[in-house]
């Protein structure tokens, strides 16, 4: 009998504590749900704070990093300012070179076409042989705007207008330059061959040009050709750099601004 019993006591305890066990869990959950009612402002408080907290942090570093842009900005654009300036010191070197050279070059044309009343003397026409085979040379100084494209940095520079205008000018000296290379390769080939055949360049030995040969040169096809062609492209050189000339001014006014600002 007491066998018998202990076993109910133990079943009715099994049914008991399962009913207990669930009561308790209610009782916990509900307390978790009172408690979430409760502290949900504070929760969101906080997590709010977090995300403004991180904006700030951003807001921050884009900052920093906007005021170091700005600053490699200025400084870029400072060189380019000291590039534009040393090229326009080259173009009038040039421009002004070349004007002697079709101004030279011109004399001589003119005593071809009528040696009667566009008369020269040797002296003189020795003097322009010389100058009609130089070559004033326009060397850009390219470097702050190739580091500006070969190291991604030109989104640094914010006025389009600048950009559009430094593209241009640069492509402008491209061009000279493809000219210059073209017209030395003529000259190396065709003009100086000729002129150091029949001319003492530099007055060599004292013998410049004499009269007999100066009465030559105007029944001389190949002179005359070897002449036009030097003109022609001196000619086409002074309207590049004069274009280039024009394109540079306006950037150098555009920097200079900017550099104030």
């Amino acid at each position: 009998m007491s066998w018998l019993r202990l076993m109910e006591e133990r079943i009715k305890r099994e049914h008991h504590e399962p009913a207990k066990k669930h009561g308790e869990t209610a009782a916990k959950k509900n307390k978790v749900a009172e408690l979430l009612v409760e502290m949900w402002p504070a929760y969101l408080i906080e997590i709010l704070v977090i995300i403004v907290g991180i904006w700030i942090t951003f807001a921050v570093e884009q900052w920093r990093d906007n005021g170091k842009e700005a600053q490699l900005e200025k400084v870029y654009q400072k060189n380019l300012l000291a590039d534009i300036n040393a090229d326009l010191l080259s173009l009038k070197y040039s421009v002004d070179n070349t004007q002697i050279l079709l101004k030279q070059g011109n004399e001589l044309l003119q005593f071809i076409k009528d040696p009667q009343a566009n008369a020269v003397s040797p002296a003189k026409a020795d003097s322009d042989l010389q100058v009609i085979l130089s070559r004033p040379k326009f060397i850009t100084a390219d470097a702050t705007f190739s580091d500006l494209k070969n190291s991604g940095n030109l989104h640094l520079l914010s006025d389009i207008h600048l950009k559009n205008l430094l593209f241009s000018y640069y492509s402008m000296a491209q061009n000279i330059k493809e000219a210059q290379d073209a017209e030395q390769q003529a000259t190396i080939i065709i003009t100086g061959p000729y002129f150091f055949k029949h001319f003492a360049m530099g007055n060599i030995g004292n013998h410049g040009i004499n009269v007999q040969q100066l009465k030559s040169l105007a029944n001389d096809a190949e002179f005359g050709n070897n002449l036009l062609l030097r003109l022609h492209n001196r000619s086409e050189l002074l309207d590049g750099y004069h274009k280039a000339d024009s394109l540079a001014i306006e950037v150098k006014k555009v920097l200079e601004e900017q550099i104030k600002e």
